[in-house]
C-alpha cells in the first residue's frame, strides 16, 4: 500500500456565515476555500500565507489560470494544509491529472512529527487514476481503505473516472456520517467514528513523477455535532446510577462497576435524556462477566431495569453484535470479526451510530453489524450495565454521545 498523505482545503479568508444542514451540495451556501492569485506565493519561509501552509516535503504549488497546479519535488510527502479546523461541511473540488501520479484531500485531519518531518494523518479522499478516486483512505492511523476495495466498487469509479479530463469530488461530513461523489455518482456512504474535526490539505505524493491540478475548490460548512460528555477523566455528565451494583472512580479517572455474586438485578450509568438518532462510544475492560452499552431502551419494573437494544460489552465474538432485550434476543453479530480484533486484558471502544431504522456498530475502529432494522426502537435512553446474576466487575472510560437533529439526519439520509 503506497503511503498517502492527504492535504486539505481551507478558507484563505474570515467569512461569517450562517448554513442550513437541509441545503443539498448543489444549492447555494458554498464560498470559495481557495482563490488562485498569479504571482502571490502561498508559503513564505515555513510560515503560512493567506491562511495556508506547506507541510511534509518541497513540492511546489503555483498558478496558472483558474487552477493551483502542484508538482513533486524532493523528499516525502507534500501537503499544502489550512491552519483552520472544520467539524462537518460540505467540500467539493474539480481535480485533474497533468502526469499520472498518487494524490488525494485529507479531511478532519492532524499534523505529527516523526523523524524529524510533518505527516498528515486522518481521512483521506483518494485521488488515483481510475480505480480508487474517491474511496476513503485512513492515512497514517489505521492504514487501510475504510470501505472495503470490491470489483463492483472499483467498476463503478473506473465508468466515471475521466483519464484525461477534469473530475468532480465532492466530500460531505456531518456527525460520524462520511460521503463521496465522483462526476456525480455516489462511491462512498458509511460512519466512522475515529474523528470529528480537523485540517484539510492538499497532497502531492512523492514518486518519480507528479504533476496534479485543483480548481473550483469550494465549501460549505454546517453546524458542528459536538461529543457530550456523558462519563470521562472523574467527571460525570447527563447520568444517573441505578441503586443495585457498586460504581467506583479509580486513581486514573476510570470508573468501576461491580456487582456480587447472587445480585438478581441489573445495575445501570443511565442517561437522563432520550435520544432518537444519534452516536454513542464507551471504552471498557472487561474483568470478569459481560455488560452492554444501551440505546433506544426504556426503563421497566424488572430486573434488568432497561428494555430495548444492547450494543454487547463482553470477551471476544458477542462484542459489539446487538441484542434485543425483552425482545427479539440477538439481532445481529459478527462473531468473526469481534474475535479478531477484540483486545484480550486491554481497553477496547464500541460504539453505535442509530439514524432511523439504521443502525450500525463499531469495536476498535471496525464496523461490526451495520443493518436496516425497520422494527427498532425509534427512540431512548442510553446507558451501561452491570449484568446481575453472577460476579461483574468491567471498567468504564470516555463515555460520550453525540445527538443529531433533525435537520443533520435529513442531509445524513440523502
Amino acid at each position: 500500500m503506497k503511503t498517502i498523505a492527504l492535504t486539505c482545503i481551507f478558507l484563505t479568508f474570515s467569512l461569517a456565515f450562517s448554513v442550513s444542514f437541509a441545503v443539498a451540495a448543489n444549492e447555494q451556501g458554498f464560498v470559495p476555500l481557495l482563490v488562485p492569485q498569479p504571482g502571490v506565493s502561498w508559503f513564505e519561509n515555513g510560515k503560512p500565507l493567506n491562511g495556508w501552509v506547506k507541510r511534509g516535503g518541497d513540492a511546489t504549488f503555483t498558478v496558472e489560470g483558474d487552477s493551483l497546479v502542484g508538482k513533486r519535488g524532493p523528499g516525502v510527502n507534500t501537503f499544502l494544509c489550512t491552519e483552520k479546523r472544520y467539524s462537518n461541511f460540505i467540500l467539493k473540488f474539480d481535480v485533474k491529472y497533468d502526469t499520472e501520479c498518487n494524490s488525494g484531500v485529507q479531511f478532519r485531519s492532524d499534523v505529527r512529527s516523526k523523524d524529524g518531518k510533518e505527516l498528515l494523518f486522518g481521512y483521506q479522499c483518494e485521488i488515483l487514476p481510475e480505480k480508487d478516486t474517491a474511496n476513503i483512505y485512513d492515512e497514517h492511523r489505521r492504514n487501510r481503505y475504510l470501505i472495503p476495495q470490491t470489483p463492483e466498487l472499483q467498476t463503478k469509479i473506473d465508468q466515471v473516472f475521466k483519464k484525461d479530463g477534469w473530475n468532480e469530488i465532492v466530500i460531505q461530513c456531518v456527525g460520524t456520517s462520511i460521503k463521496t461523489w465522483l462526476n456525480g455518482e455516489k462511491i462512498t456512504d458509511f460512519n466512522d467514528l475515529e474523528s470529528n474535526e480537523g485540517i484539510f490539505g492538499l497532497q502531492v505524493h512523492s514518486g518519480e513523477q507528479g504533476q496534479v491540478r485543483w480548481r473550483n475548490i469550494q465549501i460549505k460548512e454546517l453546524p458542528p455535532t459536538p461529543w457530550i460528555l456523558l462519563y470521562a477523566d472523574k467527571k460525570f455528565g447527563e447520568v444517573e446510577t441505578k441503586p443495585v451494583g457498586k460504581w467506583e472512580i479509580q486513581d486514573d479517572g476510570s470508573l468501576r462497576g461491580t456487582t456480587e455474586e447472587g445480585q438478581p438485578k441489573d445495575g445501570m450509568l443511565l442517561s437522563k435524556e432520550s435520544y432518537k438518532n444519534f452516536a454513542a462510544k464507551v471504552s471498557f475492560k472487561m474483568i470478569t462477566g459481560n455488560s452492554g452499552l444501551y440505546f433506544r431502551a426504556e426503563e421497566v419494573d424488572k430486573p434488568y431495569w432497561l428494555k430495548g437494544f444492547q450494543c454487547e460489552i463482553a470477551v471476544g465474538g458477542d462484542t459489539a453484535g446487538l441484542w434485543e432485550v425483552q425482545g427479539r434476543g440477538w439481532v445481529a453479530k459478527n462473531v468473526e470479526l469481534a474475535k479478531e480484533k477484540y483486545k484480550t486484558a486491554d481497553w477496547n471502544e464500541v460504539g453505535t451510530v442509530a439514524v432511523g431504522d439504521h443502525l450500525t456498530t463499531f469495536l476498535n475502529g471496525w464496523t461490526i453489524v451495520d443493518i436496516d432494522d425497520p422494527s427498532c426502537a425509534k427512540e431512548g435512553k442510553t446507558g451501561l450495565q452491570l449484568h446481575g446474576g453472577g460476579n461483574q466487575g468491567c471498567l468504564f472510560r470516555d463515555y460520550y454521545i453525540m445527538p443529531l437533529n433533525e435537520n443533520a439526519v435529513e442531509l445524513i439520509k440523502k
